[in-house]
C-alpha cells in the first residue's frame, strides 16, 4: 500500500473489531507461555521465593568479610531480583489482558506484596555496606572477584558522603510513608473526590467531562466544545486550588527535607545526584529553550492563521492544522512501515525488530477488560512485551514504532549486559523510543505522494515538539522556581504558585496566544510535579533523539554504528557518558539547539507548502 492509496477522512476503525479474546488470532497476541507455561508453573516459581529470601538473609552482619563472601551475596540477590521479576512480569502482563479477571489481579497483589516484604527484609544490604571503611570499599570495586558488580559498588561510594548514621536512616526510613501522603492526598482529591460538571457542545448538547474525554474534547473541531470543556474542566480544579497547593507545598517540603537530611545544597542537587547530572544542565536546558522560544511564538501565529481564528486561546492548540489524516493502515501493513523505516539501523537491528512480530512480543488488539494505552514491558530474561490497543490508522503506528523502540532498546541491552547493568535508567528511557518514532516521520514523510500528508506528518512533528521539548521544559523551569522559593522561605501558596505559573506559561507562548485567566490553575492538575524533578527527561532524550534520527536517517554510518552501542550500554556508565560516547553531549547546548533546527525546517517546509 503507497501512502496515498487510502486517504478516507471518514474512516473510523471500531475499537470492537474483536469481541472477545478468543477471537484474536494467535499471531496478534504476546506469547506468555515463554515465561510460564501455566500458572500452575509460576505457582511452583512462587513457593521458591522465601527460600531464595533467606539465602540472601544469611549474610546479614557479614557482607564486607571478604571479596568472595560480598560476590556471592551479591549473586543470590540478583537470583532473588529475577525470580521476583520473572513472577511479576508474568502476572501483570496476564492481568493486563483482562483486568476484570480477579485470579490474575490476585496473583499480581501476592507477588507484590512479597516483593515489598523481599524488599524490606534485605533494606540492610546498603546501610550495612556504607558502614564499611571508603578503602574497604575501593578494594573491592577493584577486585576481579566483583567485576559484575563494580558498578554497584562504584555508586555505594559516590553516595557514602551523603549517608547517615544508623538511627537517622532508621528515622528516614521509618518517615518515608507519612511523607508520602502528598501524592496520595492530590491523587484521591483529583480522582475520586473531584466532580467535573458536563460541557456543552455549540448545538447545546451535553458532553461528559473527565480525565479520559477531555483531551477528546479539545480535539474537536466544535470550537464552542473546545471553549466549553477547557473552562469547565480548569474551574473543578480553581475550585480546589487551595487543597492542591497544600499538598504540592507538602511534596516540595519534603523533598527540601529529604536533601537537607542528606547533606545536600537543595532539592534538584539530590534529585540529580543518583544519574549525576550537573544542576548546569537542567539550567541549560530551560535557558536553551527560552532562547528559541520565538520558533514556538512562529508555530502558534502558523496555527492562528491556518485554523483562521479571530485569537488564538489555549483551548485551540490541541486541534490540528490539518484535517486528521485517517488512512487505513491496517496492523501488518503497519509492522511493514516500521520495518522499512528502521532499516538504516541496519541488518542486525531489522532482524531484531522483525523477531518482535514472529516470536510474539507483542499484544496488539483491544478487547473488553484489556488495560488501556500501550507500553513496553518484560524483563532481563523474558522478551520485551509490547501491550497495544491499536486501530488501523496512522497514529497507532507511530505507537507501535515508538514502543519497539523501547523494545529494541531493552533487547540490546539485555543481551550485551549482565543483570547488574542492564536495566538503563529513565533519564535515557525515551531516547530509543522517540528515534523510532522520528526515523518513521523521516521515512513516510520521503514516501508521501500527496501534499495532505506531506502536511499532516508536519503538523504531527510539531505537536510532538510542543509536547515533549516546550511544555516539559515548561513544567520543568515552574518546579525548579517553586522548590526555589520553598527553600527561600517563600510560601507555596496558591496565589504564588499559580501567578508563578502564569508567567511562565505567557512567556512560552508569545503575543499571538490569549492567556486565558483559568490558565494560571493548570499546575493543580499534573501529576508530574510529585515525581521530583522528572519531566526535564522527557526534553533531553527528544532532543537526543532528534540528532540520532536525523543523522541515521541521512545514512551517517559512524552516528549509526555510536547509536547501536548506546543501546547496548545499558546503565554500566553515567547517563551523560552514556550519550556522550555515541556523540550527544548534554553538557553542551548544542544537542537541543539542533533539536530546534529540525522544528525551524519543518516549520519553513510546512509554510513554503502553504
Amino acid at each position: 500500500m503507497t501512502l496515498n492509496s487510502r486517504w478516507d477522512f471518514c474512516y473510523d476503525p471500531r475499537m470492537d473489531q474483536y469481541k472477545t479474546r478468543q477471537d484474536i488470532p494467535e499471531k496478534y497476541k504476546w506469547n506468555l507461555n515463554l515465561i510460564y507455561p501455566s500458572s500452575k508453573d509460576w505457582e511452583q516459581d512462587f513457593a521458591k521465593l522465601e527460600a531464595a529470601l533467606v539465602a540472601v538473609e544469611r549474610y546479614r552482619g557479614r557482607l564486607a568479610q571478604s571479596a568472595k563472601t560480598l560476590h556471592d551475596a551479591f549473586e543470590d540477590q540478583a537470583k532473588l531480583d529475577l525470580l521476583i521479576e520473572r513472577l511479576y512480569s508474568y502476572a501483570h502482563h496476564l492481568s493486563d489482558e483482562d483486568t476484570r479477571n480477579s485470579e490474575n489481579l490476585g496473583r499480581v497483589d501476592r507477588i507484590r506484596s512479597k516483593a515489598s516484604e523481599a524488599g524490606a527484609r534485605i533494606s540492610w544490604m546498603d546501610p550495612e555496606l556504607l558502614e564499611t571503611p571508603l578503602e574497604a570499599l575501593k578494594k573491592f570495586h577493584s577486585d576481579p572477584v566483583l567485576v559484575t558488580h563494580a558498578r554497584r559498588i562504584e555508586l555505594l561510594i559516590r553516595s557514602k558522603p551523603h549517608q547517615r548514621s544508623a538511627e537517622v536512616e532508621e528515622v528516614l526510613s521509618l518517615a518515608s510513608e507519612p511523607l508520602g501522603g502528598a501524592y496520595k492526598a492530590f491523587s484521591l482529591l483529583e480522582n475520586a473526590d473531584m466532580k467535573i460538571p458536563h460541557a456543552k457542545d455549540a448545538d447545546g448538547k451535553e458532553h461528559e467531562l473527565n480525565h479520559a474525554t477531555y483531551s477528546a474534547c479539545l480535539e474537536s473541531s466544535d470550537r464552542i466544545l473546545r471553549k466549553n470543556a477547557f473552562e469547565t474542566y480548569f474551574s473543578a480544579y480553581a475550585q480546589y486550588q487551595n487543597t492542591f497547593a497544600a499538598t504540592l507545598d507538602a511534596h516540595v517540603k519534603k523533598q527540601i527535607f529529604y536533601a537537607k537530611t542528606r547533606r545536600f545544597p537543595s532539592a534538584i542537587e539530590a534529585s540529580l545526584f543518583s544519574d549525576q547530572i550537573p544542576v548546569a544542565v537542567y539550567d541549560g536546558l530551560i535557558s536553551t529553550v527560552h532562547r528559541h522560544l520565538p520558533l514556538l511564538h512562529r508555530w502558534v501565529a502558523l496555527k492562528k492563521r491556518e485554523l483562521k481564528l479571530p485569537e488564538m486561546n489555549l483551548y485551540d492548540l490541541f486541534y490540528p492544522m490539518v484535517k486528521p489524516a485517517k488512512v487505513e493502515i491496517p496492523y501488518d501493513e503497519g509492522c511493514r512501515m516500521v520495518v522499512e523505516a528502521v532499516k538504516p539501523l541496519g541488518e542486525d537491528y531489522s532482524k531484531a525488530l522483525e523477531s518482535a512480530f514472529h516470536e510474539r512480543w507483542i499484544d496488539v488488539f483491544y478487547t473488553p477488560g484489556k488495560r488501556g494505552g500501550a507500553y513496553s514491558g518484560g524483563m532481563y530474561t523474558s522478551k520485551p512485551y509490547i501491550l497495544l490497543n491499536h486501530k488501523n490508522n496512522l497514529n497507532s503506528t507511530f505507537t507501535l514504532a515508538h514502543e519497539l523502540g523501547h523494545s529494541l532498546h531493552s533487547y540490546y541491552s539485555n543481551r550485551y549486559q549482565p543483570y547488574q547493568t542492564a536495566n538503563y535508567p529513565i533519564f535515557l528511557a525515551e531516547v530509543a523510543s522517540t528515534t523510532s518514532e522520528m526515523l518513521l516521520h523521516f521515512h513516510l514523510n520521503e514516501q508521501a505522494q500527496s501534499k495532505e500528508m506531506k502536511l499532516y506528518l508536519l503538523d504531527h512533528l510539531f505537536t510532538q515538539f510542543r509536547g515533549t521539548l516546550f511544555r516539559q521544559v515548561q513544567f520543568a523551569e515552574f518546579e525548579r522556581d517553586v522548590h526555589a522559593m520553598a527553600e527561600g522561605g517563600e510560601p507555596l501558596t496558591a496565589q504564588t504558585l499559580s501567578e508563578t505559573y502564569a508567567a511562565i506559561q505567557e512567556k512560552f507562548y508569545g503575543p499571538d496566544m490569549v492567556m486565558h485567566d483559568l490558565v494560571k490553575y493548570e499546575w493543580t492538575r499534573i501529576p508530574h510535579f510529585y515525581y521530583n524533578f522528572y519531566v526535564y527527561k522527557y526534553s533531553t532524550s527528544f532532543a537526543a533523539a532528534q540528532y540520532f534520527a536525523k543523522k541515521i536517517f541521512e545514512g551517517d554510518l559512524a552516528v549509526r554504528d555510536r547509536y547501536i552501542e548506546f543501546l547496548k550500554s545499558g546503565s554500566s556508565r553515567d547517563p551523560l557518558d552514556t550519550l556522550k560516547r555515541a556523540g550527544v553531549d548534554l553538557g553542551d547546548s548544542k544537542p537541543i539547539e539542533a533539536a530546534f533546527k529540525v522544528f525551524e525546517e519543518a516549520l519553513d517546509e510546512f509554510e513554503k507548502m502553504r
